[in-house]
C-alpha cells in the first residue's frame, strides 16, 4: 500500500454473479463466486476442485504493483514448487493478467490464483511447533525470492518498516509511548538500516495469511498476500512475522527466539541484524498501531475490519516493549544455531 490512502479510491463495483462471467469468458472457468473480504480490491473465491480465487484489483494500483505479484508468485514457483504459495492461472489465451472493464467506467486488472485450502491460522490457533514452521516456511519463501527483480520492487509503502519514521504526523494524543519508540528507531536503526542485506520479501506474515493444514494444525499449508510485498533490508521481513508471535506464549520472547532460530538456521543471520530486530519488531507493532487507529478514525464504516489485528498488537507492544533490549536480543542471539545457507541477498 503506498502512502497515498488507497482507500481513497472505491473498490471495484463487482457483483458475484459479474464475476462469475468474467471467469466463464476469460478462463474458461465454472463455479459460484462469493466475496472474500478485502479493503481495496474486489475478490471472490470460486468453488469447485480445486477451487480458484479471482482477484480484481483496485483501479488505483499502478499495473506495474500487480505485475509485480504476478511476477513474484510465478518466480517463486519456479525456485521452490513445494512452497505453499498461491499459483498463477493463465486465461484462455495464456494471459496472467487480464484489463477488465468495471461497470463504474474504469478499468481493472483481474487475475486468477489457485485456492489454497485450510484455515487462516488467526481462526485455527496456535498450534505447538508453528513458530518454527513460520520460521522456516518464511526463510524458504526469502530464498526463493532471492535475486528476483521487477520495476516495481522498490515502491514506497506505509508497511515498509524501514519508512517508520513518516508515522510521526499521523501520531494523536495518547500514542506518546509509540512517539518514544520512533524517536528510538531514529536513534538506533535508522542509521544502520541502509547497510544491510535487501531483497524482496513477503512483508506480512501476519496470522489471516498464514492458512494451516486442519488435520495437522501445527504445519502452515499456505502463505497468501503478496500485496504488501517490497525489496527491503531482509531482517524487515523476519521483523514482520516476529511481531504476530508475542501473545502466544506468557514469554513474549520465547515463540520469537524459536522462530527466528527456525529461519537462522535456513538462512543465517549476521549479528548486524540480529542487534536491531528487537527495535524492527516494535516498529512493526507501532507501525500497525498507528495506521489501524488513523484509518479507522478516517473510515468509521469499515473500522471492524481495519482494527482486526490492533488489539493483539496493542497487547504485544505492553507485554513486549517494556522489556529490557538488551536481555531481549541476547535471549534471541542465545536461540541461534550453526546453519547451511540458502543463498545470499546483496547488500
Amino acid at each position: 500500500m503506498d502512502l497515498q490512502d488507497p482507500l481513497e479510491s472505491p473498490p471495484p463495483p463487482v457483483t458475484e454473479a459479474e464475476a462469475e462471467a468474467l471467469l466463464r469468458a476469460y478462463w474458461g472457468l465454472t463455479g459460484r463466486a462469493s466475496v472474500i473480504a478485502c479493503e481495496r480490491d474486489a475478490n471472490f473465491r470460486v468453488a469447485g476442485t480445486p477451487g480458484h480465487v479471482l482477484k480484481i484489483s483496485n483501479p488505483a494500483e499502478p499495473a506495474q504493483d500487480t505485475n509485480f505479484q504476478t511476477e513474484a508468485l510465478l518466480w517463486v514457483a519456479a525456485q521452490d514448487p513445494a512452497l505453499p504459495v498461491p499459483r498463477v492461472i493463465a486465461a484462455l489465451d495464456g494471459r496472467y493478467e487480464v484489463a477488465v472493464p468495471l461497470s463504474d467506467g474504469r478499468r481493472a486488472v483481474a487475475r486468477v490464483l489457485g485456492w489454497v485450502a485450510g484455515a487462516p491460522l488467526a481462526r485455527a490457533g496456535f498450534a505447538p511447533g508453528m513458530a518454527e514452521d513460520i520460521g522456516s516456511v518464511l526463510a524458504r519463501l526469502g530464498c526463493a525470492l532471492r535475486g528476483f527483480a521487477h520495476p516495481a520492487a522498490g515502491h514506497r509503502l506505509q508497511w515498509d518498516i524501514r519508512h517508520a519514521l513518516d508515522l510521526r504526523p499521523m501520531l494523536v494524543p495518547g500514542q506518546e509511548d509509540l512517539a518514544a519508540e520512533l524517536d528510538g528507531f531514529a536513534a538506533r536503526v535508522a542509521p544502520v538500516l541502509p547497510g544491510l542485506r535487501r531483497q524482496v520479501v513477503h512483508n506480512d506474515m501476519n496470522h489471516h495469511n498464514i492458512v494451516v493444514d486442519p488435520a495437522d494444525p501445527g504445519r502452515i499449508a499456505g502463505v497468501l498476500d503478496f500485496g504488501d510485498m517490497v525489496e527491503t533490508a531482509l531482517i524487515c521481513d523476519v521483523a514482520v512475522a516476529a511481531a504476530y508471535l508475542i501473545t502466544h506464549d506468557p514469554d513474549p520472547v520465547a515463540p520469537v527466539a524459536r522462530m527466528v532460530a527456525a529461519y537462522h538456521r535456513i538462512t543465517p543471520l549476521l549479528p548486524a541484524e540480529t542487534a536491531l530486530l528487537r527495535d524492527l519488531i516494535v516498529a512493526r507493532l507501532v507501525t500497525s498501531i498507528v495506521i489501524s487507529e488513523t484509518r479507522a478514525r478516517r473510515y468509521p464504516g469499515n473500522a471492524a475490519y481495519i482494527l482486526r489485528n490492533t488489539p493483539a498488537m496493542r497487547d504485544a507492544m505492553a507485554r513486549f516493549a517494556a522489556l529490557p533490549r538488551a536481555e531481549v536480543t541476547a535471549r534471541i542471539e542465545a536461540a541461534l544455531s550453526p546453519t547451511a545457507p540458502c543463498g545470499t541477498a546483496s547488500a
